[in-house]
């Protein structure tokens, strides 16, 4: 991900950027951590802390604190003074918490100084070199803090240039309060003193190179979140421009609420083209004739719904709902679609109404489709079924359906002892050589049935 650190990326807000979060969460969880070691110990034990100098100190480092997190919240990109700004108020409050550490018992509360391991994770994701920049500060600080308390240690720093001893003497003397035991009459000699400098400057540099590593290593995981982030992105992008450009018309909705999420723009014959179907209930949105079928898809477990009436601003539409459930962040989505069957409807009922009985054949010799008529002749035939065995009680020739080279021919045969003749006539494909076969049964009536007709007729 994004870190604060110009040449690894700029930041796009903190709650795309976790190492500002990270940056933030170290120094609050110091925060605490100094609070509890300091208050802790002087409240159940005889640890003798001058406990009002160091809550000075202490809320001091939280008034540092705030100022991070408001310098690292103020804008949805860090900038390089803004990033200029953070370190400088590390740094300051580092230089706070040494002397908090002064305040809470200094050289007879060594296990304290842990507390600025934390300041050095927190380092990492300023940039690459600031954990060590701080570990040299941190150790700075302490080294100051503690010539300045142990006249032994003055003795061996006697080299020091006239700036560094005022800081000692300012250190030593009532600038800051004087000097505080933590355990009255605890006295350790010298070398303990320098062993315990010597310790502390080799954990902070330890600390500072783990610290870095673990900052490339958080940079690298978090530059593959950014990719995958950018790639979901990319994906919904997708995936919303499939849904609006669906050719069939299409709802996205949630199935708890039944709320319309998503349209496809194919949906706008199916409503005002001035209403906006988002935000609305699909069932107020779309006119159902039976909305509890639509509803019991939506809110179950999907399906197909053939044969439902929508009701629309041009009249009555015909359309088989499919619905689909997908899941998108926490969420159940309904995929709904609305597939218009109006005009096949419509031609089926035209051929229902024929008084031929019709038949439609492919060049596989299965039946693609039948009207009302031919299936009351043929009770057994079904869409794809063959149709070699519907037809074979009318004549015993093969696939006397296909008309030949000429594409219609005429066939005469005898059905439970009424005559018909089929009329087959061959549809070429768009394309293609091979098409479909139509086939229509006109049932022959006799002569004197034919004059007995004619003379009934009105004149």
């Amino acid at each position: 991900m994004d870190t604060l650190d110009e040449p690894r990326g700029a930041v796009q807000s903190e709650a795309d950027n976790p190492q500002v979060q990270m940056l933030q969460d170290t120094w609050l969880l110091t925060l605490f951590a100094v609070l509890l070691a300091t208050a802790l110990p002087w409240f159940v034990s005889s640890f003798d802390v001058d406990f009002a100098s160091a809550s000075w100190r202490l809320l001091l480092l939280g008034i540092v604190y705030v100022g991070i997190s408001a310098v690292a919240n103020r804008g949805p990109a860090v900038s390089a003074s803004r990033r200029r700004i953070l370190i400088g108020l590390h740094s300051i409050a580092i230089v706070v918490l040494g002397l908090l550490w002064q305040r809470s018992g200094s050289l007879q509360n060594p296990v304290f100084l842990l507390a600025f391991v934390l300041p050095l994770i927190g380092a990492a994701t300023l940039s690459r070199w600031q954990p060590y920049v701080s570990a040299a500060l941190a150790v700075l600080v302490v080294s100051v803090v503690a010539i300045g308390e142990v006249p032994e240690l003055r003795w061996h720093v006697g080299g020091l240039q006239n700036i560094a001893r005022w800081i000692v003497g300012s250190l030593r003397g009532e600038a800051l309060g004087g000097i505080h035991a933590a355990f009255p009459g605890f006295y350790a000699p010298v070398g303990y003193d320098v062993v315990l400098l010597e310790v502390f400057a080799i954990l902070m540099f330890a600390c500072a190179s783990a610290a870095e590593s673990l900052g490339n290593v958080l940079e690298r995981l978090f530059e593959h979140l950014r990719s995958a982030r950018t790639e979901t992105a990319n994906a919904q992008d997708l995936w919303t421009t499939l849904v609006q450009q669906l050719p069939t018309p299409a709802l996205l909705v949630d199935a708890e609420s039944l709320q319309v999420v998503l349209t496809s723009t194919s949906l706008a014959a199916f409503h005002s083209p001035d209403a906006t179907l988002i935000g609305q209930g699909m069932l107020d949105a779309i006119r159902f004739s039976y909305p509890e079928r639509v509803q019991q898809l939506v809110a179950g477990e999907g399906g197909v719904a053939k044969g439902v009436v929508v009701k629309t601003a041009d009249g009555l539409r015909l359309v088989d709902v499919r619905v689909q459930h997908v899941h998108y962040e926490g969420r159940r989505l309904a995929l709904t679609l609305l597939e218009d069957t109006t005009l096949g409807f419509a031609l089926a009922a035209a051929l229902d109404t024929d008084e031929r009985a019709a038949l439609v054949i492919d060049t596989a010799g299965r039946i693609v489709a039948t009207n009302k008529l031919a299936r009351v002749l043929f009770p057994e035939i079904e869409v794809g079924s063959d149709a070699d065995r519907i037809l074979s009680r009318t004549d015993g020739t093969q696939r006397w359906w296909e008309p030949g080279v000429i594409g219609r021919r005429r066939v005469h045969f005898t059905l439970a002892s009424h005559s018909y003749v089929a009329a087959c006539t061959a549809v070429s494909m768009p394309g293609e050589n091979e098409g479909l076969y139509v086939v229509t049964l006109t049932l022959l009536l006799p002569a004197a049935a034919g004059v007995d007709r004619l003379a009934g007729a009105p004149r």
